[in-house]
């Protein structure tokens, strides 16, 4: 990072300390909400010395335990030495958007009005922002797209597996990530080595001790239904008020999902359009010159896509996107106002209102405007790598020069009618 960045990422850091400390937020409230009793539960657990997936069931992926450990082991408040850790992983990816921001060359102006619009996501999202543990994903994802900004892709495909291994979205990100890093190094396996060997030494010790403690912890997430915040149950909650559809719930206490044939076959529509939206990602990226502005936008959309489409949304998932979609941003002004729609809407019902979005009241007709300005942004950026695709051409190279080997290795493999 530059020096002339540093005083941007300064002021952004105070601004989100403010935005923090709001009440509604509650950085200083020692009471906590949503599953911050469930974590000083298994940090607790972990640092009195039992192994977690062995000793006890726990539902989060090996690579999410540090964000629950380390808040328990001052052995005080565990509320608020949680949310100080969340809060620092915030300000992480301030830093990080900063370096991208650099990366990308952007004028000073630009880079506080980016900074800016992801330093006050929290006013706007609220309590969930410091009562989850997203932050701590959101910054190894964000440090992953810094680091291939900054050409150093081994260590960006690192962070992509620790990313990978607290929460499985990262893997969205890999066919992005590959075809931007393989013209930088001339070949593949680098990146995926460091990628699948993080993931590898994070989750193997794990695997060892308790196989079957984490395959079950897997399976529980993989095989969820089609939960009540996603796209999917706010189609159906609509057709409820209608009385086109008679909603039923799994007996599930964790977690708020829709049960039957119809919402079954949600669930699998959306995995799919999922896919389908992060290869649309991928295509129109490889269609662009292939520059760092380029991936950037493509990770927004890639990660917008994912949250957007996918049969499980929690409202703290939304996390995992404010700093790339603050970096896209400002190629696409609409991409501000359509986060910050999302984010204020779904304080709407969380965390107050959630026994009323269960009954289907009136706050399910926010969680479907809330849905449709997600698809919108994905809309939005998927638009913008549209026409940076179609106004690149075949006019500049995708990569930066390479040592004449690589470069005689590459034009081996290319197409027919593809300038180098």
């Amino acid at each position: 990072m530059t020096k002339s960045a540093r005083i941007p990422v300064a002021g952004a850091c105070l601004l989100f300390l403010a935005c923090c400390s709001l009440p509604w937020v509650g950085l200083w409230n020692p009471n906590g909400v949503a599953d911050t009793g469930l974590y000083s539960l298994y940090g607790g657990r972990m640092a009195h010395g039992l192994v977690p997936y062995r000793d006890f069931f726990i539902e989060f992926p090996p690579g999410a335990l540090p964000a629950l450990v380390i808040p328990a082991l001052p052995r005080s408040n565990y509320v608020v030495w949680f949310k100080i850790f969340e809060f620092l992983c915030g300000a992480g990816t301030l830093v990080c958007l900063g370096i991208i921001l650099t990366a990308l060359r952007v004028s000073r102006r630009n880079m506080w009005i980016a900074l800016g619009l992801a330093a006050i996501a929290p006013a706007a999202l609220g309590a969930i922002t410091l009562n989850s543990f997203d932050y701590w994903p959101a910054l190894l994802t964000t440090a992953a797209v810094a680091a291939l900004v900054s050409r150093r892709i081994t260590v960006a495909f690192a962070l992509l597996g620790a990313a990978t291994a607290a929460k499985l979205f990262p893997a969205g990100l890999l066919p992005l990530t590959l075809l931007f890093a393989v013209p930088q190094l001339g070949r593949w396996r680098r990146p995926l080595i460091a990628y699948a060997g993080t993931l590898f030494l994070i989750v193997a010790p794990f695997a060892i001790l308790g196989p079957g403690g984490l395959r079950f912890s897997l399976h529980v997430q993989l095989r969820r239904g089609l939960q009540l915040e996603s796209l999917g149950a706010s189609v159906l909650a609509t057709a409820h008020h209608f009385g086109l559809y008679d909603a039923h719930y799994t007996p599930n206490l964790a977690y708020a999902q829709l049960s039957g044939t119809t919402a079954s076959t949600l669930a699998t529509v959306s995995t799919v359009v999922m896919v389908a939206a992060i290869a649309l990602v991928a295509w129109l990226y490889h269609r662009t010159r292939g520059e760092a502005s380029d991936l950037v936008d493509a990770a927004a959309a890639t990660i917008v896509a994912i949250v957007a489409f996918a049969k499980v949304i929690s409202p703290q998932y939304l996390l995992w996107l404010v700093a790339l979609v603050a970096a896209a941003a400002l190629r696409r002004r609409l991409a501000a106002p359509l986060l910050l729609g999302v984010l204020g809407l779904t304080q709407v019902w969380v965390p107050g209102r959630f026994r009323e979005l269960q009954s289907l009241e009136w706050v399910t007709w926010a969680l479907l405007a809330r849905n449709l300005l997600l698809v919108t942004l994905f809309a939005v950026l998927a638009a913008s790598l549209r026409d940076r695709a179609a106004s690149s051409g075949q006019a500049s190279p995708r990569t930066l020069p390479l040592p004449a080997r690589r470069a005689r290795r590459r034009a081996r493999f290319r197409r027919p009618g593809r300038m180098a």
